[in-house]
């Protein structure tokens, strides 16, 4: 079972957005997904398939590269302690990943006070969650020293999820102060994961003569596939260790109609509050979760003694996502601007605050400078979105540009880029562009 477990891991995570710093950024369409009441400040945009928005995003609380890598190369060296290592993580290590790519988006303008964009997405991400022992479990277990076992990690939770969606954004103009947003979304489940109960302990058997060790994974494995189990690898209703998960030319019976059969609703919601010089907004993110109706699967023992069950309208979560900000306009071309986020983990939540300066350097090009405090203390990020061509912008985000050079240091990556294209720009005021002129 543990090779099936870090097998599921690896392949779903290869198939795998928080940037913080776009949020208040001005004439990206990508805002929209932050929260559906922002209004682009656009007549029609357009997002081409790939070039039209990649953003990613990685995080591992407990150690970076470098430090993981010292750790492993220093377990055979007499004067090195690894405890002083796995106890500077702390009681568990967390790490989340989550990836979206931009299959076609576009949006208009509906008269005065209406905005209807529609929306096509790749996403992916991974979460997972082990105590700090679980460092051991990365190491050559030769390397450590008897007094290190027995290694045990319990309560290791993994969710997994990829899956396409299909969203369409109403924002509507209430008031001279209010606006609302909404998005609902219709989610195609491609591939999913979670685990329940799972625990994995390796002892060192010290009577056998070589160095042998006593491997015990026990738990619950959910997985949602899409298309059915390879049925040599159940004999009895066991899962056979010798056989793949699916079978060896599974693409062959994935047809077209295999993307959209695994259906699950999502909706989103925001709003956008003007008073004066001053801007506040909130959202509430991902209410809903993946459902694979059909291909769901309960893998359930202890090491190789396996049993499977089918699961009908198995449900794996994607977190929700709250976001609150406030933006002041202090002159007629930049603002400074204060976020909150908080995403919602089945293991609990993580929380960020953002502050950030945004506004134009010339015609144009527009720049977001920001810190970021939450993940580490480190975060300094940037946005830059730069018109090259007559409607056409380039954007490139990041929440720590730092990072971004000095990777194998960095707890924490992010990054998003691509190209809009924008007709009917308008320029910046200090109230809402498309109100009608008695509101005004």
């Amino acid at each position: 079972m543990r090779r099936l477990l870090f097998l599921l891991l690896i392949s779903i995570s290869l198939i795998s957005k928080a940037q913080n710093t776009m949020y208040f950024m001005d004439r990206l369409p990508q805002n929209i997904a932050f929260n559906p009441a922002i209004r682009p400040n656009m007549d029609f945009f357009l997002g081409l398939p790939g070039i039209g928005g990649v953003s990613a995003q990685a995080y591992n609380s407990g150690f970076t590269y470098n430090e993981l890598e010292d750790f492993i190369n220093n377990l055979d060296n007499d004067n090195y302690n690894p405890d002083d290592f796995v106890n500077s993580i702390g009681d568990y290590n967390l790490f989340t990943g989550e990836a979206s790519m931009n299959i076609l988006s576009f949006g208009f303008k509906l008269k005065e006070k209406g905005y209807l964009s529609f929306s096509m997405n790749m996403n992916s991400l991974l979460m997972n969650k082990a105590s700090s022992e679980i460092a051991y479990i990365l190491a050559d277990l030769d390397d450590l020293y008897p007094e290190d076992f027995p290694i045990t990690v319990d309560d290791l939770t993994l969710e997994s999820n990829a899956y396409f969606n299909l969203g369409i954004t109403y924002s509507h103009i209430i008031n001279e102060h209010l606006t609302l947003g909404i998005t609902p979304r219709i989610n195609f489940n491609q591939a999913g994961i979670k685990t329940s109960n799972i625990s994995y302990e390796i002892n060192q058997n010290i009577s056998s003569e070589e160095d042998e060790y006593e491997q015990t994974l026990s738990g619950d494995v959910f997985v949602g596939l899409p298309v059915e189990i390879n049925p040599d690898a159940i004999e009895n209703g066991k899962l056979n260790m010798d056989e793949d998960l699916l079978a060896e030319n599974w693409q062959d019976d994935y047809t077209f109609g295999n993307v959209f059969q695994n259906k699950s609703l999502m909706i989103d919601f925001g709003a956008v509050y003007e008073l004066s010089n001053w801007t506040f907004s909130a959202s509430l993110l991902n209410i809903g979760a993946s459902k694979f109706q059909t291909y769901g699967y309960k893998l359930s023992g202890i090491n190789e003694d396996v049993l499977v069950k089918e699961e009908g309208n198995l449900k794996i979560g994607i977190p929700t996502k709250l976001y609150m900000g406030a933006m002041n306009q202090f002159s007629p071309k930049w603002n400074y601007a204060l976020l909150f986020n908080n995403n919602f983990y089945s293991t609990g939540s993580v929380t960020t605050a953002t502050a950030s300066l945004n506004g134009y350097i010339g015609s144009a090009l527009s720049a977001s400078i920001s810190y970021t405090a939450g993940y580490k203390y480190d975060n300094l990020g940037i946005g830059l979105r730069f018109r090259f061509f007559p409607g056409t912008d380039l954007f490139f985000v990041t929440d720590n540009i730092l990072q971004a050079f000095n990777y194998k240091n960095a707890y924490r990556f992010t990054a998003a880029a691509g190209i809009n294209i924008a007709i009917g720009i308008r320029e910046e005021t200090q109230i809402p562009v498309d109100l009608p002129v008695e509101m005004k």
